[in-house]
């Protein structure tokens, strides 16, 4: 019979026991998940993200040399995850971010078709570094998913840090207007400090001239208009031609490193300009930064992603058509002419002329056939060239399915019809071309834009815009007025509307049209 004592001791042990044994399985099951992170990060290599990208490849061209580099979608992934993502994030924020970033780059894969390549290796595009263990595992374990939206593959942005707030991508890019880009509160940022920056009005005057605005001295620089946000939507500069710029214009013109996000207030203190703001970059889509703190919180990466792009669905690549390139495939010289699938698979149509001359390509379900723009551009070409004793063949030309292509392609704004340069013209959907003053029209401006673009190099763009408005309108152009002002560069790039925008190019055919009548000759025309 045991004794009271006895019966204590027993319990004692039996409890010392138990301790032990919780303790033992803890630490079992501690070591085993850190050898298998450890595992995770050493056995993942390129060569395994190569062979898991089924064949996708990208070209990758540097703004540095122009060299264009071959890579595996999936080793591209894991490459600008290094290079964008907040390295000490937990994996929830990596996959999130690795998933936006696949989306992003299957979207925009012709972004720099006309460079003969698919993106650039800038902030324009996205930037890689070398890959690291964390970024290859991210890459792998989200394979192959994307965000989409209606079953085509999403357009999606992301940023370091919004301040708080998300913007609005229509507010960004004219155009942009997406249901799940829109301008949300962000918890876990709303509590980052603010940031300063000082400039010299001097120092953001000859910032602005570098872009093409005129004006002897910039006086003040003014807050002119906020987005759903309260970011700058435009500024008025007092002194400057034109005197009213956007924000995100501002910003790239004085630098994007220097004024970190369009989220500021600006006050004049004497000869210099203070910015006070909050955020960095444009602050649409995905926050890096808030991904990052979601995640130490247990968020997982769907729940960040569904933070982010509200209404996205994550769909696999497999279930698909995606472009598939070989792997050893080389860059083509002229990829442009060359049949491409879209993101949703969709293959455009190509014709050549019958002399190799004059390509185009049209989506499978345009109103209009390929060689009906062949023969709207050989015989603009054929007329325009004679009247001018220049040609510019061969040439490229693509009609785009919707705005958002012909934006992505050409980082044009949706009042926008055509953008011509060296071989190549992109032309809006023909749709909207047709409510412009039709397609023919629009091919014949931009034939006349390709063969002034080479004798009128370097000129004002008021003197290449405005002969290529000129010679395509034939004898309905009238000279400007002695009072008429020619419009500057930025007036004609870096229009804040569609009626500015007009206004402009009406102005340049007008000032065209009046320094030829004096000069007579359209290659002297200064």
């Amino acid at each position: 019979m045991l004794t009271t004592k006895d019966t204590k001791d027993s319990k004692v042990r039996t409890r010392r026991n138990v301790c032990y044994f919780v303790f033992f399985v803890t630490f079992v099951v501690v070591f085993l998940r850190g050898l298998d992170t450890t595992l995770a990060q050493t056995d993942i290599s390129e060569a395994d993200l190569s062979s898991a990208s089924s064949g996708r490849t990208l070209r990758i061209g540097s703004t540095a040399d122009g060299h264009v580099t071959v890579i595996p979608l999936e080793v591209y992934v894991s490459r600008v995850l290094a290079g964008e993502s907040d390295p000490r994030a937990a994996d929830a924020a990596q996959q999130a971010l690795a998933i936006a970033i696949r989306t992003y780059t299957l979207k925009n894969s012709n972004r720099h078709a006309r460079d003969g390549y698919d993106l650039c290796d800038s902030t324009h595009c996205q930037v890689p570094r070398p890959s690291t263990p964390t970024s290859r595992r991210a890459a792998m374990t989200t394979i192959g998913q994307v965000l989409t939206y209606h079953g085509d593959v999403a357009e999606v942005f992301y940023s370091a840090s919004c301040g708080g707030r998300s913007e609005r991508a229509a507010d960004v890019w004219p155009g942009a207007d997406y249901s799940y880009l829109v301008s949300r509160r962000d918890d876990v940022c709303e509590d980052d400090p603010a940031w300063t920056a000082d400039f010299t009005l001097a120092d953001v005057q000859r910032a602005l001239a570098r872009v093409g605005f005129d004006g002897e001295r910039l006086e003040d620089v003014r807050v002119d208009g906020r987005t759903s946000s309260g970011r700058v939507a435009r500024l008025q500069l007092s002194g400057m031609r034109p005197d009213v710029i956007a924000g995100d214009q501002f910003r790239q013109a004085i630098g994007a490193v220097n004024l970190r996000s369009t989220a500021f207030t600006v006050e004049k203190r004497g000869g210099e300009l203070r910015f006070t703001g909050r955020g960095f970059g444009h602050g649409v889509g995905m926050c890096v930064i808030g991904a990052g703190r979601r995640a130490l919180r247990g968020e997982t990466a769907r729940a960040i992603l569904a933070q982010y792009y509200p209404g996205l669905e994550l769909t696999p690549l497999s279930g698909m058509t995606i472009p598939v390139d070989t792997l050893n495939a080389a860059p083509s010289p002229q990829p442009a002419a060359l049949p491409r699938r879209s993101a949703t698979g969709a293959e455009a149509d190509v014709v050549a002329s019958r002399a190799s001359a004059i390509s185009v390509m049209v989506p499978p379900a345009s109103p209009i056939a390929a060689f009906e723009i062949e023969r709207m551009a050989a015989s603009a070409h054929e007329e325009l060239a004679r009247t001018l004793g220049a040609s510019v063949l061969p040439m490229t030309i693509r009609l785009h399915d919707t705005l958002d292509s012909f934006r992505l392609a050409t980082n044009r704004p949706w009042w926008v019809s055509e953008v011509a340069e060296g071989t190549l013209i992109d032309l809006a959907p023909a749709a909207v071309l047709a409510q412009r003053g039709g397609i023919e029209a629009s091919v014949r401006m931009a034939v006349a834009e390709l063969l002034v673009a080479g004798p009128l190099a370097g000129r004002a763009a008021w003197v290449r815009i405005g002969a290529a408005r000129y010679f395509s309108a034939g004898d309905t152009v009238r000279a400007a007025s002695s009072r008429t002002r020619c419009p500057s560069d930025a007036e004609l790039l870096l229009a804040v509307s569609a009626p500015a925008q007009r206004d402009a190019e009406a102005r340049a055919e007008g000032c065209f049209a009046r320094a030829l009548a004096s000069t007579r000759d359209w290659r002297s025309v200064r």
